[in-house]
Parts: structure tokens; C-alpha cells; sequence
């Protein structure tokens, strides 16, 4: 029986082919591929695989495109990052969901740690920094939060720019209620509380 199911996500057909075949050896069930970021959506709408295997680097719709949407889908999707980008642990995006890195090439035992960690539920959701601005004004501001909270706030319609910047050193824990509060006020058109919980950037 397999450990686990799988879809594998990755432009160029070779690296893909001996991906697979590294999965099987250690019993990792493929249930589909796709090569750049939008058919990764559709795979993962179609299979609801285990876990997803994705590059960064891919034409028009890239690796990062396709954990935003399937994080939209599944919060709780657990994803795994294979490329052969050296800083890719860096970006702010999988430093907040803590999304492991496994860097290409690759071998048998650090993919299996990778889908053991990602599949045990250990990995905590980190926070970090982001940039925004509001409709119509010229100023930015700054403030710390998680992702959920980057996403509510990025979708929000009086926002026009919402940005991250970087993994936050902040202890977030005493300014998470604040700021799910502040959000929450935000959508009812009211930002004086998350105005106050943010720093003026420009």
C-alpha cells in the first residue's frame, strides 16, 4: 500500500520523469503531473492528492502561483518546493507556511524526509512583514501578520497593493488577536484600527 498520494509539478519533462520514478521507489503514489502552475490547480482540484511536488520556476503560471491558489483551496494542503533555486527557502511566501525545500538534485532520503515532516502536522505557521496601501492615497504602510490574515487583507477592495517583504522577528502571538480584529474592521470599510496597528512606510 502506498505511504502516500501524489502530483508532481515541474516544466521540463525529464526532471519529472525521474522524480516519479525516485516516488515510487520509496512507494509515493502519482496521480498526476502538470507543468506549470495553473494545470497544477486543476490536478489538485481533480485528485486531492496527498501532497504536492512543485518547481518554482515554470512559463506563465509559476510555483508560486499554484500554492496561493491551492492554499485558497486547502489551508491545510501540505506542499513541497523542488527546485534548483539556492535562496528559494528565502522567499517569504514559503518562510510563512513553512513549506520545506528540497533543492534539485535531489536524493532518495531527503525526499523522504521532506513528505515525513511535511505529512506530520509539525510544521507551524510562521508570520512575516508586509507592505500596503490604501485606494487612493500615496502612502504605505507596514504591519506583521499570518498568512490567512495577508490573504484576507490582499483580497480586501479598499486595498490596492499588499505586498510581503519578509519573515517577521516580531513575537506575533500578543499581536494576532489585534490584528484579526483590525482586519475584521477593515472589511467593514473601517481602518483606523489596523492604520494604528501598522508603521508608515512612505
Amino acid at each position: 500500500m502506498a505511504m502516500a498520494s501524489c502530483i508532481v509539478v515541474d516544466d521540463d519533462p525529464d526532471i519529472v520523469s525521474v522524480f516519479c520514478d525516485m516516488l515510487c521507489m520509496i512507494e509515493v503514489n502519482v496521480l498526476a503531473t502538470a507543468n506549470n502552475g495553473s494545470n497544477a490547480v486543476s490536478m489538485y482540484k481533480k485528485h486531492h492528492p496527498d501532497i504536492v511536488f512543485t518547481d518554482l520556476n515554470m512559463p506563465r503560471y509559476d510555483g508560486l502561483y499554484a500554492i496561493e491558489k491551492i492554499k485558497d483551496i486547502d489551508f491545510d494542503a501540505p506542499i513541497i518546493v523542488v527546485t534548483g533555486d539556492s535562496d528559494a527557502h528565502l522567499h517569504p511566501l514559503l518562510n510563512s507556511l513553512n513549506i520545506p525545500v528540497i533543492q534539485k538534485p535531489f536524493a532518495v532520503q531527503t525526499i523522504k524526509k521532506a513528505i515525513t515532516d511535511c505529512l506530520s502536522g509539525n510544521l507551524e505557521q510562521a508570520s512575516f512583514d508586509i507592505e500596503y496601501r490604501f485606494k487612493g492615497e500615496t502612502k504605505s504602510y507596514s504591519c506583521t501578520v499570518n498568512y490567512e490574515q495577508y490573504k484576507n487583507l490582499k483580497e480586501l477592495p479598499i486595498v490596492e497593493k499588499c505586498e510581503m517583504i519578509k519573515k517577521s522577528k516580531k513575537q506575533f502571538d500578543k499581536y494576532a488577536d489585534e490584528m484579526h480584529k483590525a482586519i475584521n474592521l477593515a472589511i467593514k470599510n473601517d481602518t483606523s484600527h489596523i492604520r494604528r496597528l501598522s508603521e508608515m512606510v512612505t
